[in-house]
């Protein structure tokens, strides 16, 4: 089994994930975080995305004043069908994080 690079986390609180369009005012989807780290995420959403697919997300925290904007990329997705009809898991790299980024995912994270 191959160890992951980082330590995930379930989020304290609620997380939310708006995916967004550069030229567009209002988000293309929403979606929910499962579990976040310093180098990516496992995000819930309705909408559909394709491995490799770049994308901008605003992360939104319970308690978090601003949301932070995290460009990744699509590292791999899953349907899941049943109750959760037309719900895509997809896992997330960060792309290109900076130290305070990444002091920030930790706190978002609850790490």
């Amino acid at each position: 089994m191959r160890e992951r690079a980082y330590d995930r986390a379930i989020p304290q609180s609620p997380m939310t994930v708006a995916f967004e369009e550069s030229g567009r005012p209002e988000p293309v989807a929403y979606g929910a975080v499962a579990n976040l780290s310093e180098g990516g995420a496992c995000v819930w959403t309705a909408a559909h995305f394709d491995v490799g697919e770049q994308l901008s997300l605003r992360l939104s925290g319970a308690r978090e004043p601003q949301p932070l904007q995290a460009p990744a990329v699509v590292v791999w997705g899953a349907e899941d069908v049943g109750e959760a009809e037309h719900a895509h898991r997809y896992g997330l790299k960060w792309v290109a994080p900076s130290p305070e980024y990444r002091s920030r995912l930790r706190r978002l994270a609850g790490l």
